[in-house]
């Protein structure tokens, strides 16, 4: 009888006697209180628990891609994107020196392997055409890793990216609120 995820709550001072189940997968918690009093005794209350947890573990293993692998999805580059970082490279080529502008794409599509694709940004006669060529390269960096990442995770991934752009828009939101106050 696995006990994970599962504590026991008694508290005499709130009357309160009863198993806890708390699951926590890819940044996503589920709790339930199951108490003694409303599930039939001490043991019933535990079976309960037992069966809430093991349906939504199994419901999660169904939708997760490698859902024994924890999910890594890396730390925000110099640029703010995980697994992307932009690199200048110095290359000589036929006696002269020169520089390349590159994005370097990170990923493990399985345990202990990782992986690396480089996206190098076009030459530019001008700031305004390597701007553009460099939001051109770095959707194309952005674009391939969600796509190995979602290869790689499944659904997983896309929830990860969704809470991401929730919480990105929370924050837009509160300083938007802050600087209507401050007007």
């Amino acid at each position: 009888m696995s006990m994970k995820n599962i504590s026991r709550i008694d508290q005499d001072s709130k009357n309160t006697y009863g198993w806890f189940v708390r699951i926590r997968r890819d940044g996503r918690q589920i709790s339930k209180f199951f108490s003694d009093g409303k599930y039939g005794g001490k043991d019933e209350a535990l079976k309960s628990a037992q069966d809430f947890r093991d349906g939504h573990i199994k419901e999660w293993e169904n939708f997760a891609r490698n859902h024994d692998r924890p999910m890594h999805v890396g730390t925000k580059s110099n640029i703010g994107h995980n697994g992307i970082s932009y690199t200048k490279k110095k290359k000589v080529r036929n006696n002269r020196e020169y520089v390349e502008h590159v994005f370097s794409v990170c990923y493990s599509p399985e345990k202990g392997v990782n992986k690396n694709k480089t996206f190098y940004i076009p030459k530019s006669k001008n700031k305004a055409e390597f701007k553009k060529n460099y939001q051109t390269k770095l959707e194309e960096a952005i674009e391939f890793r969600d796509k190995m990442m979602h290869k790689i995770y499944g659904l997983r991934y896309v929830n990860f990216k969704l809470r991401q752009k929730k919480a990105e828009g929370m924050k837009g939101r509160k300083k938007t609120g802050k600087n209507e106050k401050e007007e």
